[in-house]
């Protein structure tokens, strides 16, 4: 359905700068910000330190994205993921503001085990070029989605907006290995960047609509190509 923005007469003061803000909104296709509607938090309450408290939190992760995989986000609710954890409810608001801390813990572990497993690559590996480099990297995110694709598809398609990625230190050895390889583009962290973001978009929309393509060669082939082309410009 399409938005109508309807303009309306500017009044000054409040009501004027009330009514800039609401235009603005409705351009950029985002309604107004509801007052008294606050943002699920997505931050755990505490972090565990004794080993049964990391055991709970565990089985919390876990019962959420089993549930997220069989029911989807829709039926994730807090007493399913207490009860399929085998913890009282209380127990996962002692660690937990919600449903959303819950689903948000399960991405961030996601992402935290591909980082790692590309530290651990870049550590241990003399890549022999550009092309040797993003081949590997590309051909380890085709890997990683194809494995239990049902999370990766409740992650990717059925949650709510998620707070966007942030680069952080654990990116540092992936950066330094670009900066060695990427001579022809003007600023290696943009391109890091870019090749990072379209690489997470297409396994992404893969991992929705073309699941069968995360372990046939053609796709990952197609993207490797593709991306060679961007930062390969002599």
């Amino acid at each position: 359905m399409a938005i109508s923005c309807r303009e309306e007469p500017w009044r000054p003061g409040r009501d004027g700068d009330e009514n800039v803000r609401k235009s603005l909104c409705c351009q950029l296709a985002f309604p107004p910000q509801e007052s008294g509607m606050p943002r699920a938090k997505l931050s755990p309450r505490k972090t565990p330190l004794q080993e049964r408290s990391r055991a709970t939190v565990d089985a919390l992760v876990q019962a959420t994205a089993d549930i997220l995989v069989r029911d989807g986000y829709a039926k994730l609710t807090t007493n399913r993921i207490a009860e399929r954890a085998g913890v009282n409810v209380a127990s996962l608001y002692q660690f937990f503001p919600g449903k959303e801390a819950l689903v948000a813990e399960v991405s961030r572990r996601h992402v935290k085990e591909q980082r790692k497993a590309v530290r651990e690559v870049l550590a241990t590996r003399k890549f022999q070029s550009l092309e040797d480099l993003i081949r590997t990297l590309v051909s380890m995110g085709f890997a990683a989605h194809a494995v239990n694709p049902k999370l990766h598809h409740a992650l990717t398609e059925e949650l709510p907006a998620r707070r966007a990625r942030t680069a952080g230190p654990e990116d540092a050895p992936m950066m330094e290995a670009f900066r060695e390889y990427a001579t022809d583009v003007p600023d290696p962290e943009l391109a890091h960047w870019l090749i990072d973001t379209v690489s997470h978009a297409v396994i992404h929309r893969a991992v929705v609509e073309r699941p069968e393509a995360l372990s046939q060669g053609l796709l990952q082939e197609e993207l490797v190509t593709l991306l060679l082309r961007y930062v390969k410009r002599k």
